[in-house]
């Protein structure tokens, strides 16, 4: 059985996916083009170096450094605005009940997320005391699909890769996973098939998931 889980935050233990997006529309929108939430599925987690680039060349536009320091703190100011507007609501269905068994049976938590974000949100909702380690964007890792924000999860979690067992939403996610050498359950990832399994939601979850 694995030793500890560890998630991603946006989209896994809150719902905040569509409120990023909403930011990033905002960002579209002075950029002089659109984004659709299906389009932006595939930039979950992958950040602005890949995002406004796509945005300045759907919108036929050259882009500059001054551009992405620009936009990026656009970016940071649209989605503070979105993000403000979560509440308890918005935690996942089963997650916080999934936790409490998760250290009930012993096995160590954390969060391994690019958003700056996340800290915050989790503490506003009293999640934060339910994880044993708190990876971020504040921590400057090298962004997903690179293994390192799990690799670091696992060293602050003090197990090795192999005993870890990862929560993501996101293709770059879940990607980021597999090359941590990390098992990996995909939830409400129907659309990828490179996740380990996958569940709806975390009212199916149970220890049987960490029996792999």
């Amino acid at each position: 059985m694995k030793k500890a889980c560890i998630f991603d935050f946006d989209g896994v233990i809150v719902d905040s996916e569509y409120y990023h997006y909403l930011g990033w529309q905002g960002v579209a929108a002075e950029i002089g083009t659109d984004i659709t939430y299906e389009e932006y599925g595939p930039f979950k987690s992958a950040g602005r170096t890949k995002m406004i680039p796509y945005l300045f060349e759907k919108a036929g536009k050259a882009m500059t450094a001054d551009d992405m320091a620009k936009f990026s703190k656009i970016r940071e100011e649209k989605i503070a605005v979105e993000i403000a507007k979560l509440n308890k609501e918005d935690i996942m269905p089963g997650v916080v009940d999934f936790l409490k068994l998760l250290r009930a049976n012993g096995i160590r938590t954390a969060v391994a997320s690019a958003s700056a974000s996340s800290t915050n949100v989790a503490k506003r909702f009293g999640l934060y005391g339910l994880f044993d380690a708190f990876v971020d964007g504040n921590d400057k890792l090298p962004r997903k699909p690179n293994p390192d924000i799990y690799l670091e999860a696992a060293r602050r979690l003090g197990v090795d890769a192999e005993d870890c067992i990862v929560f993501e939403d996101s293709i770059t996610g879940v990607t980021g996973a597999k090359n941590a050498k990390m098992y990996c359950v995909g939830v409400q990832t129907h659309f990828t098939d490179i996740a380990d399994t996958v569940i709806d939601s975390f009212t199916q979850a149970d220890m049987s998931l960490l029996d792999v």
